[in-house]
């Protein structure tokens, strides 16, 4: 009795092991963005100049690169951060080219709701909403 037993119990706590545990799959903004990353895109979206901003996360070299894109600046305030908050630069020749031509898997982290930006005056700046959020904001 107890054998017949055992064999199900085995197969079972085997199949359970391999489960996956749900921290990979879609990206989602509240538990994949780090606590410096929102305080970045909340001082971000508190400043009218910023209109268009987009927070990009990338994978290169193993890690999480996050890419805050200005298009106002034609990219000489954009910034890279490593996944720790640490500012990325690019001292080393080539560097940056790799990054361009390795990076992978974009996911738009945070962007400025596309519906606000020829009306930030009118209060749409205060907007700090994750993408599934502006998503729904700009569509309607």
């Amino acid at each position: 009795m107890y054998r017949s037993l055992l064999i199900p119990s085995a197969l079972s706590l085997l199949l359970m092991s391999c489960q996956d545990d749900g921290i990979t799959g879609p990206f989602d903004y509240h538990r994949d963005t780090p606590d410096w990353m929102k305080a970045k895109i909340d001082s971000i979206s508190s400043i009218p100049n910023n209109v268009g901003t987009r927070v990009l996360r990338y994978e290169w070299r193993g890690e999480f690169i996050f890419y805050i894109e200005v298009p106002i600046s034609s990219c000489a305030y954009c910034e890279l951060y490593d996944q720790e908050g640490a500012k990325i630069q690019f001292t080393v020749p080539g560097t940056f080219e790799d990054f361009l031509l390795n990076k992978q898997n974009e996911i738009i982290v945070w962007e400025w709701p596309r519906a606000c930006a020829p009306f930030w005056i009118l209060g749409c700046m205060a907007l700090r909403s994750p993408p599934e959020t502006v998503s729904l904001l700009t569509t309607v």
